[in-house]
């Protein structure tokens, strides 16, 4: 077993079908109980479109290992009215997809779409996943570095993640849109992965986990989250084991790094070793047994639900059809063509 005790994954992404056998290698190699792939369909890759179809078959391929969380169509990069968002999320819901993967808080993203967490465009579609506690993986935000050119690490420079030009929402008025939505539906059942990027606000991660008791937060990296740890370690270790019933492993993965980053999460969970983690300075947290099982395993059932959701493989291929219509003009509309057929092909070998 390569971590201590048994593990779940909450947070593995996947963007080619290529790269299905890697990335079941991958999970065998960390002896994963059971994972979540995540879709993106707001992300700016021609295969995004395939996102959801590329869980299903992974869903499929998991023989119960694999929970798939889908991710919407936004039409026009801009987010659809409210009936259309909850018709879209009733629909995954029904047929068998596990929950929904948001990506509307990202800088980059919330600049796209123009309108702010908390619009009314939410509302109907956080109500019904509030009422039928359908789990949402949200990501919101990024480190407050990156609106600071001066603070920014060297590989945030190169993959051009500066947003203090003005053009984009600041840090800070995404997190108030952030509560402002969580005020209004407070039951959501809401992972905000990578700490919800206020690893350097103890007080504010204390007070959010006790004021909505369906909130989770995950320890997928960005690492300047265990640099931040690392500046008051005991702080921050008591934080763990105190609220280790509210957080999820997930490492982000699958990626051309991914042995040295779920390498870098077991060293910081188990040992008290000093080591550099993509430019930043970490300290293992050593967490105790109880904390780590919460951690590492129970967690991820409590968040999930239900595991052993069945996926209506017709209604899937149905919607595999009308991608078709969806797929944008441009040099790459053969290769995406060629994708959906490839993985509708794949799906109906499930019927």
């Amino acid at each position: 077993m390569y971590f201590k005790y048994p593990i779940n994954d909450c947070h593995i992404h996947l963007f080619d079908s290529k790269d299905i056998p890697e990335c079941m290698d991958m999970v065998d190699y960390c002896g994963y109980t059971n994972w979540t792939y995540l879709a993106c369909t707001v992300v700016p890759i021609s295969k995004a479109i395939t996102q959801n179809l590329l869980g299903a078959l992974l869903k499929l391929k998991g023989n119960g290992r694999c929970q798939a969380f889908a991710s919407l169509h936004y039409y026009g990069g801009k987010v659809p009215d409210a009936e259309e968002m909850l018709r879209q999320t009733k629909w995954f819901h029904e047929v068998g997809f596990d929950g929904i993967k948001m990506l509307d808080g990202k800088p980059t993203i919330r600049k796209e779409i123009g309108i702010p967490l908390d619009h009314e465009n939410y509302d109907k579609m956080f109500d019904y996943a509030e009422k039928e506690q359908f789990p949402l993986l949200y990501h919101i935000n990024d480190p407050v570095e990156f609106w600071h050119y001066d603070r920014l690490p060297q590989w945030a420079i190169s993959s051009g993640n500066y947003y203090g030009d003005g053009s984009f929402p600041h840090k800070y008025e995404i997190d108030e849109e952030t509560f402002r939505f969580l005020r209004k539906h407070p039951s959501l059942k809401i992972c905000i992965p990578h700490f919800f990027f206020i690893s350097d606000q103890y007080g504010l991660c204390c007070e959010l986990l006790d004021r909505y008791k369906n909130l989770y937060f995950d320890i997928t990296p960005g690492w300047e989250m265990f640099e931040n740890f690392a500046k008051d370690l005991e702080v921050w270790r008591k934080f763990f084991i105190t609220k280790a019933d509210r957080i999820l492993f997930g490492s982000d993965t699958f990626s051309d790094h991914w042995k040295e980053t779920v390498s870098c999460l077991r060293r910081v969970m188990e040992t008290e070793e000093e080591f550099v983690a993509f430019e930043e300075n970490c300290i293992g947290l050593n967490l105790p047994e109880e904390a780590l099982r919460q951690i590492y395993y129970q967690n991820y059932y409590n968040f999930i639900g239900k595991t052993e959701k069945k996926l209506n493989v017709a209604a899937i291929l149905e919607y595999a059809d009308k991608l078709y219509e969806m797929v944008p003009e441009g040099t790459d509309k053969n290769e995406v063509v060629n994708e959906i057929t490839y993985l509708k092909q794949e799906i109906s070998k499930f019927l």
